[in-house]
């Protein structure tokens, strides 16, 4: 496991912040903050995350699964936490249903941590938690900053359904209708690029399918409803994302393979006939392409002789040469709206 990020320094920094009975950590980075809490302080520590890497990472640091949830929602069987470690996240929209989902799980008298990057505004936050009590900086350091929530009144119970977002879009004559949560790609809308990457999908497809990075699941969905002889597998890192992808499935009538938790291609099994992606590059606040880059890397060993890799990614990213580097070629099929689609074949 890594070394401490920038925000879980400044936590360490403040660890007398930390002594408490029971602390939940939600959304903790992939580093090794939970294991040293837990030399820290004498608490009972629980930690909610949505990232199967997060997740796999605390189960190989020894950290007992009855502690982890990976979930879209915080077990609400959990004892009350008197002290709540909330880490920053990008979207304001997620934000808002992680505070709507701990608030009403944190002790009468207890507080909540949040921590996060200056440079991911963490400081216009202090005036956005006023509203749910009163807010005090703790500390600032490396380019990080620790404000403390401290309840003044009961919060509204958290109503999963509130937050779903529904759209439904045509492409190439066949409908697909997306059930999306906060922080998911493709929330409440079809992006430019998943819309181009699905016009190239005009002809017929049969086979076994991959949809890497799947998010709402509406890739997968749109290629299971429209190609009757396909047989498709969703996979994501994310369990929001994963539990959007149920919902897009359901409701398009869709019988997937499987739907697969999984960092990068880690927990895949098999191979396909097409591996189909719009892939990640964002980790929480971060921007990043190691996801990505390991994905054009291997995704040659998951194809089925003959089996083709085809991706949408905006046009500025140099992936076309990474996939020339795996595959011996790579051809453009579509460029429009700043995206690119690419293909490569097993050979």
């Amino acid at each position: 496991m890594s070394l401490l990020t920038n925000s879980s320094q400044l936590l360490v920094k403040n660890s007398e912040m930390l002594e408490a009975e029971r602390i939940l950590v939600v959304q903790p980075e992939k580093d090794s903050f939970i294991t040293q809490l837990l030399a820290l302080s004498s608490a009972t520590v629980d930690v909610y995350t949505t990232s199967e890497a997060v997740r796999f990472n605390l189960s190989a640091a020894g950290i007992r699964d009855e502690n982890v949830s990976y979930d879209e929602v915080v077990p609400m069987d959990r004892e009350v936490p008197d002290t709540v470690i909330l880490y920053l996240q990008k979207s304001r929209e997620y934000m808002n249903y992680l505070l709507a989902m701990i608030l009403p799980l944190v002790a009468e008298t207890g507080q909540i941590l949040l921590v996060g990057e200056n440079r991911c505004g963490i400081k216009s936050w202090q005036k956005r938690l006023a509203v749910f009590g009163k807010v005090g900086k703790i500390d600032s350091a490396r380019h990080c900053s620790l404000f403390s929530l401290t309840l003044t009144g009961k919060p509204e119970s958290f109503v999963m359904e509130d937050w779903k977002a529904f759209f439904r879009e045509t492409v190439n004559d066949t409908e697909v209708q997306a059930v999306t949560l906060p922080g998911v790609f493709n929330h409440g809308q079809l992006d430019k690029g998943t819309r181009l990457l699905l016009e190239t999908f005009d002809v017929g497809l049969s086979g076994d399918i991959l949809d890497f990075g799947c998010g709402s699941g509406v890739v997968g969905a749109w290629l299971g409803k429209r190609f009757s002889g396909t047989r498709v597998t969703l996979l994501d890192n994310d369990a929001m994302a994963l539990a959007s992808t149920r919902e897009t499935c359901r409701i398009n009538g869709v019988e997937p393979m499987a739907i697969i938790a999984s960092d990068g291609l880690a927990n895949v099994r098999g191979s396909y006939h097409v591996i189909v992606s719009n892939p990640p590059f964002h980790d929480g606040v971060r921007t990043q392409y190691e996801t990505t880059e390991q994905f054009l890397r291997q995704s040659k060993m998951f194809l089925k002789p003959k089996g083709r890799l085809r991706m949408v990614a905006n046009s500025f990213l140099r992936y076309q040469p990474m996939i020339e580097a795996v595959f011996g070629h790579c051809r453009t099929l579509k460029k429009r709206d700043g995206f690119s689609v690419y293909e490569a074949s097993n050979r």
